[in-house]
């Protein structure tokens, strides 16, 4: 972790200190976004072409420094931190491979993929709903 740590901070510094990066949103990224995944599936191709790890793992780290920015741009709008996106995607792919998580849950485990997401769409369709509700009381 003391690498993704220094990685985050270079992240920050960036976001502070670069004229360019430090005035970016989502919206104004998203180009960026879609370019660096497209270098990604090229460094892929490259990969199995020419057996040149190298390019692809370049590649993905500019993936990941494009979702480090948005998750620091969505902190700064008091939205959500590296660490929620983190956290959700751990508990995702924890609760869409219960053979390997929850083997002990042979409902869960006799799901397809397809109904795991479903049923997880729906579990979070109905936590956010009594969320809604929550604040409305309020």
């Amino acid at each position: 972790m003391q690498e993704f740590d220094r990685f985050m901070e270079v992240v920050r510094t960036i976001r502070e200190k670069c004229p360019w990066d430090s005035v970016q949103t989502h919206e104004s990224l998203k180009k960026y976004l879609v370019e660096e995944s497209q270098e990604v599936l090229d460094g892929i191709d490259r990969l199995n072409r020419t057996g040149d790890s190298d390019n692809l793992c370049e590649e993905l780290g500019d993936v990941l420094f494009q979702v480090a920015l948005h998750s620091l741009i969505a902190q700064e709008e008091g939205l959500f931190t590296v660490g929620d996106v983190i956290s959700g995607v751990t508990d995702k792919m924890k609760f869409r491979h219960p053979k390997i998580f929850a083997p002990e849950d042979s409902e869960l485990c006799s799901l397809s993929w397809e109904a795991l997401k479903a049923k997880e769409q729906s579990t979070k369709s109905n936590s956010n709903n009594n969320k809604r509700a929550h604040e409305n009381q309020m």
